[in-house]
């Protein structure tokens, strides 16, 4: 994964290169990203200019959506799109195993804190058949909530599993009760699966905790760098919002993109068989 500094400047790059359609990349599995009218402008400057996408409109508003492959971002590997067969113990993990990635939407949602306050950031991740799709729905203001809740009711249809890491707990409750204040009917895929709980299972004794950085270093070898820590995160949406300055902000599409990438390489791990610990004895 590319280095903060380093991945401000090829998202300059591609915004550049890619602003001219400002479509985008096709596939049938989630709602198409197009240019329309929303109900408030926009900053005049804002993460448009830093992040190649487009606007999705239904109409009664708009909403940004940022949108790349995962290859555009980091080499892609042999084992994309293909899992294991899991240990017999998760026959969640089976399930969604048999039924392939294609089936599968990644979700991880970004919000200004408790369940009474906006989400203003869903970023989602599925798999097209060749590459992982990467779409990022941003609520450039406070009243686009809204939009961004029925953007993202059209982008799960078609799924049967839902994939988060403590979204059982918290993305899917958070969503439920958001889309209850904004009247928005939001059906997630009937098939919910939770990684924490499976890497709980596995890990939960060889490691200091499971939270999705220490998965993320120890498990599947990363270090994430730059990170913005996570309370920090709703007091700088709340600044965009008031000040429209997005530099500051592109850190958080950042943070949100590694979540969403993460939890693909740990849900991989998870169906990998269990192999023996190597005896440090044996001095192998």
């Amino acid at each position: 994964m590319a280095e903060p500094d380093a991945l401000r400047a090829r998202l300059g790059e591609l915004a550049r290169g890619r602003r001219a359609r400002m479509g985008p990349a096709a596939d049938s599995s989630a709602a198409p990203v197009h240019r329309g009218g929303a109900d408030h402008a926009a900053p005049a400057v804002g993460v448009e200019e830093f992040l190649p996408g487009g606007e999705w409109s239904d109409g009664r508003g708009a909403v940004y959506v940022h949108e790349r492959l995962r290859s555009e971002i980091e080499q892609p590997r042999p084992y994309w799109g293909w899992l294991e067969r899991p240990p017999a113990h998760e026959p969640e993990l089976g399930a969604l195993a048999e039924a392939g990635l294609s089936r599968a939407l990644f979700l991880d949602l970004e919000t200004c804190g408790l369940a009474s306050s906006p989400v203003f950031l869903a970023g989602t991740m599925h798999w097209n058949g060749a590459d992982f799709v990467l779409r990022q729905y941003f609520a450039r203001h406070y009243g686009e909530e809204g939009t961004l809740l029925r953007a993202l009711d059209q982008a799960v249809r078609g799924f049967e599993f839902l994939v988060t890491f403590n979204g059982k707990s918290y993305d899917a409750p958070f969503l439920a009760g958001r889309s209850v204040v904004h009247g928005v009917p939001l059906a997630l895929p009937p098939r919910h699966v939770d990684l924490l709980h499976a890497a709980r299972r596995r890990w939960k004794i060889e490691l200091p905790d499971c939270r999705l950085t220490t998965l993320e270093l120890h498990v599947c070898r990363r270090r994430r760098v730059g990170d913005v820590p996570g309370e920090e995160v709703p007091g700088l949406y709340h600044d965009y919002v008031k000040r429209g300055d997005p530099y500051r902000l592109i850190p958080v599409f950042h943070h949100n993109l590694l979540d969403v990438v993460t939890m693909a390489e740990v849900l991989r791990a998870l169906c990998a068989a269990v192999r023996p610990r190597r005896s440090a004895r044996a001095g192998t």
